[in-house]
């Protein structure tokens, strides 16, 4: 696993106030989360964790509790934890950062402010076992046309505000869906700021 150390911004000498902690299931994220580290705001710092090197990436079963990769990741992920941050995972990764912010809120209260999901539908647990294993933070499920039915179920697992946007189609530009997501980030995250 490959976790980048905490750093200072290069602007204003001060440390971020929100770490994007972006986890990787492929060589493609990897990529594409280093692109968006140039484009968003400057108080934001972009964490890419490449966890494909420790384990697949897989669905997470809440009723057992949080993986042990999950476990794992954030044993090294403890320094950015530890202060505010946000969680972002795509196709299964979407999975982990799930269970990345159930960690979080146990162990590091009040630190996650927002988990964002893309392009994976939540966790197959039904009522009430979904409930009792909810997050207590924003949610946005970021999703593809057409999937919408299958993205409702993460309401179940959030005990706070859920939004649902939906992503332009995959024969849009890439640039284009990727510019997308970093004013989505930045707006989410630049609301932390003040």
């Amino acid at each position: 696993m490959h976790v980048q150390k905490p750093s200072v911004t290069e602007h204003s000498g001060q440390p971020p106030r929100t770490r994007l902690i972006c986890l990787a299931c492929s060589q493609e994220h990897l990529e594409q989360y280093r692109a968006w580290s140039h484009a968003l705001s400057d108080h934001i710092e972009l964490v890419a964790v490449d966890v494909r090197r420790h384990a697949e990436c897989s669905p997470c079963n809440p009723l057992q509790g949080p993986s042990a990769l999950a476990r794992t990741v954030a044993k090294y992920l403890h320094p950015y934890l530890e202060g505010p941050h946000a969680l972002f995972g795509q196709r299964l990764g979407a999975h982990m950062a799930f269970e990345l912010a159930q960690l979080a809120e146990r162990e590091y209260p009040e630190q996650t402010r927002h988990l964002f999901v893309s392009s994976c539908d939540s966790p197959r647990v039904a009522e009430p076992a979904a409930s009792e294993n909810a997050v207590r933070i924003p949610v946005t499920v970021l999703y593809p046309p057409g999937t919408l039915p299958e993205m409702l179920g993460w309401h179940a697992f959030v005990r706070r505000e859920l939004e649902l946007i939906e992503l332009p189609e995959h024969s849009v530009d890439k640039s284009y869906q990727d510019q997308r997501l970093v004013r989505i980030f930045n707006t989410h995250l630049g609301l932390l700021g003040f």
